[in-house]
């Protein structure tokens, strides 16, 4: 709750042993006791009353009813999405097929590139490129 290790408890303790004495010590821990019991005592029974408050509007059978709309979205979601691609994919591949049949490009997995037609033009290409970025 606090995060208290236990260097920081010695030192507590030897202090409010030093300010207190042993005499009333045992008397205060209890005291302190009794307080932290008060206190856990109180926020449970808040928990339990905000618990019991939702219960009563209906927002468990809500939940519930969410809960059980976003289940039966996970398990119809992963086929439509499936079948999808699978669609998407069938449209893809005549479009592969025509641009392949064309031979300018070099059609792989995941990528189209161009070929080039012709070493000359290549290099005069490159040379634009090259005259564009210097004249920046």
């Amino acid at each position: 709750m606090f995060d208290l290790g236990w260097l920081e408890l010695m030192v507590i303790g030897i202090t409010a042993l030093i300010v207190v004495g042993p005499k009333e010590l045992p008397q205060m821990f209890r005291t302190v006791g009794r307080f932290f019991g008060k206190a856990k005592a109180m926020a449970r029974e808040f928990s339990q009353s905000m618990e019991d408050a939702a219960n009563e509007s209906g927002l468990k059978d809500a939940t519930k009813t969410l809960n059980s709309i976003s289940d039966l979205h996970k398990k119809t979601k992963a086929p439509l999405k499936e079948q999808v691609a699978k669609e998407f994919q069938e449209r893809i591949d005549p479009i592969k097929e025509s641009i392949k049949s064309t031979d300018n490009f070099s059609v792989g997995e995941d990528s189209v590139e161009e070929k080039a037609l012709n070493k000359n033009l290549v290099d005069k290409q490159k040379n634009k490129q090259a005259k564009s970025k210097q004249k920046k």
